[in-house]
């Protein structure tokens, strides 16, 4: 971490509302305090994608990174450690199924791609929009200011569009309850997860090891087994429950301080780049 890091977080500049960015604040206020030295692990801003994964149909418009990138790459490591391999050599789609939910393809290593899932790209979750159609949004915004439709992407979409609340475990027992609507929305989750995952197998050309399910909705059984009905022909599919981003940064932290990895330095170029 260094001062211009710093003051692009609290700046804003990567324009991304999200609890995370408080990490970084928090690493230095406590350095100030105690010491030592200050590592950012696989923050949501990853970017390792490539050039052609950027482009939209508008010309204004690059898709951008925005993921669950510590629980992500951590899981794969782990999933690796486990079973004998080298994450440098394997090929995985790995899911982030939670409050929110990104999916995405490893390619040895490196996260080439990604659904951008604050953004309102990917499957819909319990409190954002995912992917919409953009003829019905345009339609929609005329009676909705923008600062809504921001919110709408990020807080207000999702199961609480649809049912007023953004608890899960509330929904999933509408769905034992024999709730109809709550029954459609609910495989429609599951709809939108295994479509995703399917794209970023496409994004490996097939080639892939494994498919790798993490986050707290690994407690929904019905869930993980609709995905493995709708995805196990590509790959076998492997869950690990909950998170392990703790892990994951402390795992990060001590690759460097072991000499295993050399850590980066941030410039900001990225930001330059997308004239941000």
């Amino acid at each position: 971490m260094n001062d211009l890091l710093l003051n692009d977080i609290r700046n804003n500049v990567g324009r991304t509302i999200h609890p995370s960015v408080l990490g970084v604040q928090l690493a230095y206020e406590m350095q100030q305090r105690y010491g030592g030295r200050l590592f950012m692990v696989d923050p949501i801003c990853v970017d390792e994608y490539t050039d052609v994964a950027r482009v939209t149909g508008v010309k204004e418009i690059e898709r951008r990174t925005e993921s669950h990138a510590l629980n992500l790459r951590g899981t794969a490591m782990k999933h690796c450690k486990l079973h004998g391999m080298d994450h440098r050599d394997a090929c995985l789609v790995v899911a982030h199924i939670d409050g929110g939910i990104t999916i995405a393809a490893h390619d040895h290593g490196r996260q080439v791609d990604c659904n951008q899932g604050a953004g309102g790209e990917g499957p819909f979750t319990a409190t954002r929009t995912g992917s919409l159609p953009l003829m019905e949004v345009l339609d929609y915004f005329h009676d909705h200011t923008v600062e809504e439709m921001k919110h709408l992407c990020t807080g207000t979409g999702g199961f609480v569009s649809h049912f007023g609340t953004s608890d899960a475990d509330d929904i999933y027992s509408r769905v034992l309850s024999g709730d109809k609507r709550a029954a459609l929305v609910w495989e429609a989750l599951g709809y939108n997860i295994v479509k995703y995952i399917g794209s970023m197998a496409t994004v490996l050309k097939g080639r892939v090891d494994g498919i790798l399910i993490t986050g707290r909705y690994t407690r929904f059984s019905s869930l993980i087994d609709y995905i493995r009905e709708y995805t196990e022909w590509i790959a076998p599919v492997y869950v690990y429950e909950n998170e392990v981003e703790q892990e994951a940064m402390c795992a990060g932290a001590l690759r460097v301080l072991r000499g295993e990895e050399e850590p980066k330095v941030y410039t900001g170029a990225d930001m330059v780049r997308r004239g941000i």
